[in-house]
């Protein structure tokens, strides 16, 4: 079953590239609040791959500044996120830290 997630709506695009950038900000205080926003992530990806044009590559930020996110977990959330996205190989995920 997919979301209705409503109109894909992302932070920036460059349709020459078909590139598409999306920044996230959430709270990751938690491990359940980690994978929440992985789950988040993938699933709106999936949810864009159905409305953007055929093969969107996109560049995903995740905002963790002032939130004592370690490298290790940041490393894991790049690496979760890419393990549960089906097109991993158009897809760069960054993690915001300063």
């Amino acid at each position: 079953k997919t979301l209705d997630w409503g109109q894909v709506t992302p932070e920036g695009a460059n349709t020459d590239l078909n590139e598409f950038y999306y920044v996230y900000n959430h709270d990751l205080s938690s491990e359940e609040k980690i994978d929440r926003t992985i789950r988040f992530i993938v699933g709106r990806l999936n949810y864009y791959d159905l409305h953007l044009p055929p093969n969107p590559k996109h560049i995903v930020k995740v905002d963790v500044r002032g939130q004592g996110i370690s490298d290790f977990t940041c490393d894991s959330m790049i690496r979760e996120v890419k393990a549960r996205y089906a097109r991993s190989n158009s897809l760069v995920v960054e993690i915001i830290t300063k």
